[in-house]
């Protein structure tokens, strides 16, 4: 479709204007923007702007107007200083005219807009712009700009002006600050603009004086007046912050209208504007103000009106005014934070009072209460800021200490029970944004908390102890959810400290743990799942208090059953089982037992039973007996086995059954929750995901002894062994499920974490596989496994656990990866068509050169890396990120390899010598232009390592910058001789 001509007539253009207003198909609407986009832009654009600025509707005018602002910031550089002046006083005379023939607010805010452009555009056309305007208002014609020089009386003049005029000027004076601030006036094409603006403050300072002082008649447009003083206040304030190192004497002057912006928060038609300013500057500029105006406000909230104001908003008047009243305070009570802390005086106490108070306003936090969140911030302020005082001053300064702690109890009081959660009638009516904000709410309460405890010590413990305990009744169900939710929220504050553990004792010693186990069917399920995380929270508590430990689990394991607390209390049993599993270690028996009367029922999800196996795994780990715990071992296995029987039994069968789902196949929970077809694949992902929780939680502890005299291939395990046979139905088993499998990319990525959980141990295990079979599984992958890129990642794992081979064992394995895994490049069309293969197989080759320098240079491995060297060149000419990344440090490692061997260090250096040029020419192109700018820092590394270490790289470079290749076919030699000047030095 050919694009429109524009309008050749005035007429034309008017018709499309109005055209535009009118109701039409959106298609339509977009041609006529489209066609007046390209009058804007055409020469024809100023002629016919200005006769729209003729025409009566104001719809046409408010175009013309935007017409010369679109071609002033587009063509300004084509007028001549004599056309620039020219059009200033066409615009002042539109300007005027619009004034006095009763244009509307759109039109009058538009030409402020376009004589705010032009001054920016030429400023030095025009240096006593505020005052020029002013004049010609007064006089009701555009005068020439001699007409008001510095002999004119600007105060004079505003007391000619009628208040539209009046208004008009205060918009342009509030919208040059504005739009000024958005420019660099530091670039060469600003240069001069600040000054021109500072030759304006005294008329503009003038015009804000006498607007807040504007006689109040019984025309509103007084109180609009001092209303948009006060709004251009604002924006001189806010450009005053910008250049407030460069004329105090404007903040000064600008200070002095503050106090009459307090008095005007008192007046209903002013309240909005002066309390958006008031809460600005104490937000963003606080050093604005001096210590009048701030004595000046603290007064005002001793006041009635203050006290009118304050009662409206905490009884529930959430409108805008309201909120903005309550955000005053808070950013009152914000910049002086310091000050109300350390003061004790009455009038600081009751303003803390107030600010308090706020916490407590009427109706739920975040739905109805939109106050509480913001009280909430300032508080923890309040106690950040306590903290730092409390740590930074002499002991003998701290006699406020006490007073100011004592409000943090008391706001600590008010908060608590604001946050717990509604009846689920109320909760089911919140909006999904009302959920997350109620939810992050707590979060913040808990961060306070948090924060407090520092100020309070274990008393904060000791005070939601004891709520929690007068809470266990039906009628407090809500306050002990809320209770216990802080008391959890402080177990970090004390996790290793036994000071608190009277308080603990009582807690988790009371009818709690009874009431939980009893009371499901009137207890609400969001109270029973933050109660059970109690036990999580203070597992260190359990480790000390071994006595409170079978009670605990016993609670957890009867729990299981109920969908609602399966996950949580799985959770708190896996956090009990690491911590304590050496005083549990006695009882793995009972938890096998425990384990198979639910896993029998079938009353275990599948999260939920995956922790639980991780957690009896870590408990058999401490068994100190091998042949006993290897017997534990196996009775956990076999579990995982039964599921992956099962798995396979349903895979093998031709239809599965209508019934599947139910217990006909003795299968878990976890098959009511698919569909019947996926049961073979979800079984089967439940059996692996189950052998990585066995293998996690067989892990030593991190603080378990390590043996340095540990000789090499010590914990190297016979596969006759009865820990070698574990190890082998292992390995057959992720095998079968694998093959069983091979399109599912969950299975692969399963099979890769459970070779994973063996990589870090340092002695002989049941995951910890001998090296040879490791290495043999990987390689039998090939480039149709999914996700053998997992594959590729889990191999460069695996070459960081070798360090306690025989050299020539590792030799052998590293070089059969290396063989593999190039294997699988090659067989790649592309680099980007698998760039999860691409970035870890030169991730692989990276770490392994780290290692062994050499070991590319091996007479088995050097067709390998022919090939290799120039695969990582083309990665580094393409455009997948990742991949391009390893292969930028796969370059920078390769530019700095050094070795002992001298012989192999010749190799070395004679391949560099013959691939560094192919790598300078890569970079120069990515530089030059194929790199996208996130990835010059990278690209640059394998620069700095080439300039740094290689003498020829300055030959290297020049030659690439001089190839047909380099894409930056517009930059000059000059140039490139700077830039290859300043990389070399």
């Amino acid at each position: 479709m050919e694009s429109p001509m524009p309008p050749s007539t005035i007429q034309e253009a008017e018709a499309l204007v109005l055209a535009l207003y009118q109701p039409a198909p959106p298609h339509t609407i977009a041609r006529i923007q489209e066609t007046l986009h390209r009058m804007q832009r055409s020469p024809s654009g100023w002629w016919i702007a200005r006769d729209l600025l003729a025409h009566a509707d104001d719809k046409v005018k408010f175009f013309g107007a935007l017409t010369l602002i679109v071609k002033l910031n587009t063509e300004s550089s084509s007028l001549s200083g004599d056309d620039a002046s020219e059009l200033r006083q066409n615009l002042i005379g539109w300007f005027v005219k619009s004034l006095d023939d009763g244009s509307g607010a759109m039109v009058i805010r538009k030409l402020s807009s376009a004589l705010v452009t032009l001054f920016l555009c030429f400023p030095s056309q025009w240096e006593l712009c505020i005052r020029h305007l002013c004049c010609s208002l007064s006089e009701g014609s555009a005068l020439p700009r001699e007409g008001a020089d510095g002999s004119i009386s600007t105060s004079h003049v505003l007391h000619t002006l009628h208040s539209r005029k009046l208004q008009a000027a205060l918009w342009f004076s509030g919208a040059l600050v504005d739009e000024a601030a958005k420019v660099e006036m530091n670039s060469a094409k600003h240069m001069g603009l600040y000054e021109t603006i500072t030759r304006n403050i005294p008329d503009a300072l003038a015009l804000m004086s006498h607007g807040l002082s504007h006689q109040v008649s019984a025309d509103t447009i007084d109180r609009v007046i001092q209303k948009d003083s006060i709004i251009c206040l604002q924006s001189w304030v806010w450009f005053s912050q910008r250049v407030s190192t460069h004329h105090d004497e404007l903040i000064r002057s600008l200070r002095e209208l503050i106090q009459p912006t307090i008095a005007a928060l008192a007046e209903e038609e002013l309240y909005e504007a002066a309390v958006e300013l008031l809460s600005d500057i104490l937000s963003n500029y606080s050093g604005f103000l001096t210590e009048d105006h701030y004595e000046s406000l603290f007064s005002l909230f001793e006041t009635q009106w203050s006290h009118e104001r304050y009662q409206r908003l905490v009884e529930g008047d959430f409108e805008f005014d309201s909120i903005q009243f309550g955000q005053l305070m808070l950013a009152l009570g914000d910049s002086k934070v310091e000050a109300l802390i350390h003061s004790i005086d009455t009038r600081s106490s009751r303003f803390l009072a107030r600010l308090r108070g706020l916490l407590s306003a009427q109706g739920y936090p975040v739905s109805e209460d939109k106050i509480f969140v913001p009280a909430l911030e300032f508080w923890s302020t309040y106690v950040e800021t306590l903290t730092d005082s409390i740590y930074s001053e002499d002991e003998e300064a701290k006699v406020w200490v006490s007073t100011a702690t004592s409000h943090v109890l008391e706001a600590i009081s008010a908060v608590w029970q604001r946050i717990a959660y509604p009846a689920g009638s109320v909760l089911a009516g919140w909006d999904s944004a009302d959920r997350a904000g109620f939810s992050d709410a707590r979060k913040d309460v808990a961060d306070l908390l948090q924060s407090s405890f520092t100020v309070t010590g274990p008393s904060l413990i000791s005070t939601f102890g004891n709520l929690t305990l007068q809470s266990l009744s039906p009628e407090s169900w809500s306050n002990l959810e809320a209770s216990a939710f802080c008391l959890g929220s402080l177990a970090d504050c004390v996790a290793g400290d036994a000071r608190c553990d009277d308080t603990l004792r009582a807690v988790f010693s009371s009818p709690l743990f009874d009431l939980l186990q009893t009371s499901r069917d009137n207890m609400p399920g969001r109270t029973r799942q933050t109660c059970i995380s109690l036990i999580e929270r203070y597992s260190d508590y359990f480790e000390r208090e071994t006595q409170s430990l079978p009670a605990a689990l016993n609670l957890l394991f009867s729990v299981l059953a109920d969908p609602l607390l399966a996950g949580p209390a799985a959770k708190s049993i896996q956090r009990l089982c690491f911590s304590s599993r050496s005083i549990l270690a006695p009882e793995a028996s009972a938890f096998l037992s425990q384990y198979q009367n639910i896993a029998t029922q079938s009353q275990l999800d599948c999260l939920a039973g995956e922790r639980i196996m991780g957690a009896i795994a870590a408990v058999i780990q401490a068994v100190p007996d091998e042949n006993l715990r290897l017997g534990h071992l196996e009775a956990l296995l076999s579990f995982v086995q039964h599921d992956a029987r099962k798995s396979m039994q349903l895979l093998s069968l031709p239809r599965l059954p209508s019934d599947a789902a139910g217990n006909a196949l003795d299968i878990h929970r976890c098959s009511t929750l698919t569909e019947p077809s996926e049961l073979p694949l979800h079984m089967a992902s439940r059996a692996l995901r189950c052998l990585i929780s066995i293998g996690k939680g067989l892990q030593a502890p991190s603080d378990a002894p390590y043996d340095l005299e540990r000789e090499k291939d010590s914990f190297s395990t016979s596969q006759g062994s009865r820990l070698g046979q574990i190890q082998t139905e292992i390995l057959s088993l992720v095998a079968q499920l694998q093959t069983s499998f091979p399109q599912s990319g969950e299975v692969a990525e399963s099979v890769c974490n459970i070779f994973r959980t063996g990589f870090s141990e340092t002695e002989a295990g049941p995951f910890v596989f001998p090296p040879r079979l490791v290495c043999d599984y990987l390689t039998q992958q090939s480039s149709q496994t999914p996700r053998i890129g997992l594959f590729v990642s889990t191999a460069c794992s695996f070459l960081s656990s070798l360090g306690n081979m025989k050299r020539s064992d590792v030799e052998e394995i590293r070089a059969k990866l290396l063989g593999w895994i190039i294997g699988l490049l090659q067989q790649l069309p592309e680099p980007d068509s698998d760039t999860e293969l691409a970035q870890n197989g030169i991730e692989f080759t990276n770490r392994l050169i780290t290692r062994e320098p050499a070991a590319l240079f091996h007479a088995d491995c050097l067709p390998h890396a022919e090939f290799f060297f120039m695969y990582t060149l083309r990665v580094l000419d393409g455009r997948e990120p990742l991949p391009k990344a390893a292969a930028a440090d796969f370059w920078a490692t390769f530019m700095t390899l050094k070795t002992g061997d001298q012989e192999a260090q010749e190799t070395i250096e004679h391949a560099i010598s013959q691939l560094g040029p192919l790598l300078a020419h890569s970079i120069i192109r990515n530089v030059g232009g194929n790199a996208s700018r996130s990835e010059l820092d990278k690209l640059s590394e394998p620069l700095k390592k080439m300039v740094n270490h290689h003498v020829k790289a300055r030959t290297w470079l020049e030659q690439a910058l001089h190839d047909p290749s380099f894409p930056g076919h517009q930059i000059s030699t000059d140039e490139k001789a700077v830039f290859l000047k300043k990389i070399i030095g």
